[in-house]
């Protein structure tokens, strides 16, 4: 565009910017979160992925074969997205985990300027309930995850369901969901479930009409549901299993207190997290019902959902995991604070920021985030994983693994310290058992349970539950002696890794500088 003495003005694209905008946030996200690959919550997907590409791999591992036995199964559609890309598999975990973040970005974005006309205000509304507020929903739920798994991938696309529902394009909205869902079960239905609550309220009301209530509903029956009960099924074949007060006792209050138990999780992220939807619900109840119901629903479903859960310790209820949708109350209760400040203070709705500015800004914020990961990560005030094929060979959790793979036998069964993760997909080996990738099948939990009581000595109804359980199970585990070795060897396990300097009078298979692996 030109003045009128015929000197061009520097102007932006708004799509270019958005985009500029959401790869500027993303490497703040990487610089503080890190990233991660083939550790951590990846440790269910991306081994499973490899199994289903190469059966041979992970013969007597606990979690893929107990896993694989109900087909479909919650990582099934994530795994076969995955499985054409197994020959280049680092390359594209990295290039999906970025689209589906930018994808996420630009969605909670669009949602948010809905209520700020601003758009940089917008955008810092995104990158303040992403970065400083991570972490203040309940059950340690948040919309952005360090790395490529179903639950990031399937809040990319929630979030464009939920713009589109706000939208009133029902139609659009009710599809994404059902997406959601086949991604990843929970983040898709809890969604769904709270927009369906939300919608028929509305209809009640005379706001909106019963033909958009049903074609949202049936579009999400008629796929996604059909998809949850053959889930549902599966889950329930196989005999019996253990009575649901063995279930609630093992799953969820030993193994997943921090997802499900709302008396476990810390007050300051209640208290944080109540706050923020507080303030949405003032914001919002005068200016747009639907997300004034939104935040009621959402709030008195999070209500029945931990009375039913801590007091009445329902597992068919517990199993839904409602907190999800906490961090989508926490979002927009931050929307509402930026819109509010936006709409009362005038210097706030004044303020104007150079075309010029911003675009060095977008290109240098990525640049130099990178540049920092490369060449300074250890003058950063945190410490996370940056697990880039140029940096994740200087771990040595990744590197004892490394070497496993090229020393021992593919039929080899491992037990490993606690909250170690890297073993199966860098070292290709089967596990014994491990503490983060659990069996939901109710046939295996007693097992997964006895299990953990072998290797790590850890015992339900222990004063402390979940990871916190970490330091009394290293201590137990540390303390391998001939008895617990011979009854290992009896059950199938053939080596152990443990920490360098522990076990003495013997020679190590392999070894670096913080681990050792030897044979049973």
């Amino acid at each position: 565009m030109e003045n009128k003495r015929g000197y061009a003005y520097f102007s932006i694209s708004p799509y270019f910017f958005t985009i500029l905008a959401a790869i500027a946030v993303w490497a703040l996200l990487i610089l503080r979160f890190g990233y991660r690959y083939g550790t951590g919550d990846q440790v269910e997907l991306l081994p499973y992925t490899l199994y289903l590409h190469d059966a041979s791999l992970y013969a007597h591992d606990f979690f893929i074969q107990n896993l694989h036995k109900t087909v479909p199964n919650e990582r099934t559609v994530m795994a076969h997205l995955l499985l054409p890309f197994v020959p280049q598999l680092e390359f594209f975990v990295l290039l999906f985990q970025f689209v589906s973040s930018v994808v996420l970005l630009i969605g909670l974005q669009r949602i948010a300027s809905l209520y700020i006309t601003n758009k940089y205000a917008s955008w810092l509304a995104v990158a303040v309930t992403l970065i400083p507020l991570n972490d203040y929903t309940l059950g340690n739920v948040e919309l952005y995850s360090e790395c490529l798994q179903a639950g990031g991938v399937a809040c990319a696309i929630v979030a464009w369901a939920v713009f589109y529902f706000l939208k009133r394009n029902y139609f659009v909205s009710g599809i994404l969901l059902s997406a959601a869902t086949f991604v990843q079960l929970l983040d898709g239905l809890d969604v769904m479930i709270l927009l369906s609550t939300v919608l028929l309220f509305m209809v009640v009301r005379g706001r909106e009409s019963w033909r958009n209530f049903f074609r949202f509903v049936f579009i999400y029956s008629a796929t996604a549901f059909v998809y949850l009960l053959v889930i549902w099924i599966k889950k329930s074949e196989g005999g019996e299993g253990l009575p649901a007060s063995d279930v609630f006792a093992i799953m969820f209050e030993f193994r997943h207190p921090h997802h499900f138990i709302f008396s476990s999780f810390p007050l300051w992220k209640k208290l944080i997290f109540f706050l923020l939807s507080i303030s949405g619900m003032l914001f919002f109840a005068r200016r747009y019902s639907s997300v004034f119901y939104l935040f009621f629903f959402g709030l008195l479903g999070l209500f029945f959902y931990a009375f039913a859960v801590d007091v009445l310790h329902q597992v068919s209820i517990a199993n839904f995991q409602f907190y999800k949708v906490s961090s989508w109350l926490k979002f927009l209760g931050v929307v509402a604070i930026i819109s509010f400040a936006m709409n009362t203070f005038s210097a706030l709705k004044q303020t104007q920021i150079s075309e010029k500015i911003t675009y060095v800004v977008l290109l240098a914020v990525p640049i130099l985030c990178f540049v920092i990961i490369i060449n300074y990560p250890s003058y950063l005030p945190f410490r996370v994983p940056y697990q880039f094929s140029f940096q994740k060979t200087v771990e040595d959790r990744i590197d004892i693994c490394e070497k496993i793979a090229k020393a021992t036998d593919s039929n080899a069964v491992f037990i490993q310290p606690f909250d170690f993760t890297e073993l199966k997909f860098y070292g290709l080996r089967s596990c014994y058992v491990e503490f983060k990738a659990n069996v939901r099948h109710k046939n295996a939990i007693r097992e997964w349970q006895r299990r953990i009581g072998e290797v790590y000595g850890l015992a339900v109804g222990s004063k402390e539950t979940g990871f916190a359980l970490q330091r009394a199970a290293d201590a137990y585990y540390n303390q391998l002696n001939e008895k617990r070795k011979y009854l290992l060897r009896q059950e199938g396990v053939t080596h152990v890794i443990i920490q360098r300097g522990i076990v003495t009078g013997q020679v190590p298979v392999v070894s670096n500088s913080s681990y050792e692996v030897y044979q049973l």
